[in-house]
């Protein structure tokens, strides 16, 4: 029972980080009504301006951190501006190969920029483990868990109990009604992509000291990411929470259990099976069209 409560124990530090990228893909989703498919390579670049700001430009971690979430969400915006906003109307497939284009467009531009020999990123917490009775908990993983609880927290709040939330809350809901009430639709769609661009950055910051940093390191996390978000319930912040740690955890015990190649393959089946049992996820927030 020990290998079994430690497994689940070190899925969470993981679980964590796919709970971010499916919060990252809830908020865009909630008032553009797009499914960012170019999160990989755009958190990708985040974490790849953290490096150049700590190795070439010489900043001290802080400033470094700072620099790079600061221009995670101008990426956000300008992407929105620049690409998104021409297609917000048209049909899905257009949408979809649009984000597809810039995954691979990004992915591209940052390998010629940055060349694709791996890098490395600090931790953000040093120390020994954490001793939960006969298991133990990396501190760096409960950083990654402590921080995605709180910005989880905050978000919902900010949604729940502020004038913007309920702008945004209006502008998920219905936006040319929220036009008419004298809300600046248009600003709000940018502000959720600078705060989603903003979070996909923060998981790959988080991950990248544990593995590889290259153009395209975030394909596999954006990949269970996805997943976090189909499980919990397609625009539900609480459901991209829970649905990333269980994601995290389950996807550790087929890696200890059974092999690292089944991760992915066990991880949909059960995606499938919820929703046969729950077709809006766990949830249950239904996904309607707004075009």
């Amino acid at each position: 029972m020990t290998l079994f409560f430690q497994l689940i124990v070190s899925g969470l530090g993981f679980g964590a980080v796919y709970a971010l990228g499916a919060i990252s893909l809830t908020v865009i989703f909630n008032t553009s009504n797009v499914v960012n498919f170019a999160s990989a390579s755009l958190s990708s670049a985040v974490a790849l301006l953290m490096w150049l700001a700590l190795v070439r430009l010489h900043l001290s971690v802080v400033l470094a951190w700072l620099f790079a979430l600061v221009a995670a969400m101008v990426i956000g915006a300008v992407v929105e501006a620049a690409f998104l906003r021409r297609v917000e109307r048209s049909s899905l497939i257009v949408q979809i190969v649009m984000t597809l284009g810039l995954l691979v467009a990004i992915e591209g531009l940052d390998g010629a920029l940055y060349g694709f020999n791996p890098k490395t990123l600090p931790h953000v917490i040093h120390g020994p483990s954490i001793a939960i009775g006969s298991v133990f908990l990396d501190r760096n993983d409960a950083f990654i868990l402590g921080l995605t609880l709180v910005l989880t927290l905050v978000l919902y709040l900010v949604y729940q109990r502020t004038r913007l939330g309920l702008a945004l809350r209006a502008v998920a809901s219905d936006r040319d009604v929220a036009s008419l009430m004298g809300i600046q639709t248009q600003r709000m769609v940018s502000l959720s992509w600078a705060i989603g661009v903003l979070l996909a950055g923060v998981s790959a910051i988080l991950i990248a000291p544990s593995i590889s940093l290259t153009p395209t390191f975030m394909e596999n996390v954006a990949v269970f990411a996805f997943a976090a978000a189909v499980l919990g319930g397609f625009g539900s912040l609480p459901g991209a929470l829970v649905g990333g740690l269980l994601i995290g955890v389950m996807s550790n015990l087929i890696s200890g259990y059974l092999s690292n190649n089944l991760q992915l393959t066990f991880v949909f089946l059960m995606i499938l099976l919820v929703l046969y049992i729950r077709p809006n996820g766990l949830f249950g927030k239904r996904v309607m069209s707004r075009q």
